[in-house]
Order: structure tokens, then C-alpha cells, then sequence
């Protein structure tokens, strides 16, 4: 059985320019769990071996979930995109982190390997 790995973090953007990142934001209790990364990634990716990265650009909403479009998805065409944007779904920041604010725009990185 193929061993799925994916990598997440999240850094939090000046707000006009995007050229710099601040440190990892922590993360809530709510997370997506291995089970979630095992169940969206691309079926078509997974069985040709294909591994992806995909960038995020999200918002922090008032409920410190994030609301996100994708930026960037490498290698096209397999659905990583999509599978990212649902398990951003899954992820609540940390509201008492004072690097955290409702309206924030935050990139979030992911790696998807087989």
C-alpha cells in the first residue's frame, strides 16, 4: 500500500505586498486527520505516482476558519487543487495568537507525495 504523505504550513502575509513571510502560524484543536489527506487525494494522481504542490491563498473569517482560492497547483490537470481547497475547509486557526485577525491573508503551502 502507498504511503501518502502531506505537508501543511501556513504563513501569514504583510497585507498590501506579498513578497515576505512571517513565521508558522499555529493551528486550533480542528484539523484534517490522515484520513482526510488519504481520502481527497486525486485518484488519477495516486495511480499514476503522481505527487503535487499546491499554494493557497486564504482569508481568516470571523469564525478563524479560512476561506481560500488556489494559487498555484503543480503539476495540472491531476486535482490537487481542488483536494487542497477541501481540506482547508477542515483547518481553524488559532484566535489567541496575536499574529491571527480576522480579514488576515494567509498563504498555505501544500505538498502532496506519494
Amino acid at each position: 500500500m502507498n504511503r501518502l504523505a502531506i505537508a501543511l504550513a501556513l504563513f501569514v502575509l504583510p497585507a498590501p505586498a506579498a513578497a515576505q513571510f512571517v513565521q508558522p502560524v499555529p493551528w486550533a484543536a480542528q484539523q484534517p486527520t490522515m484520513r482526510d489527506y488519504h481520502e481527497t487525494y486525486p485518484p488519477g494522481a495516486l495511480a499514476e505516482g503522481v505527487s503535487g504542490r499546491v499554494e493557497l491563498l486564504c482569508t481568516i473569517t470571523d469564525a478563524y476558519k479560512l476561506d481560500c482560492a488556489v494559487r498555484s497547483e503543480t503539476p495540472a490537470g491531476y486535482g490537487f487543487g481542488p483536494a487542497a481547497l477541501q481540506l482547508s475547509r477542515l483547518y481553524v486557526a488559532a484566535p489567541e495568537d496575536p499574529r491571527i485577525a480576522v480579514g488576515a491573508r494567509v498563504l498555505v503551502p501544500i505538498r502532496c507525495e506519494i
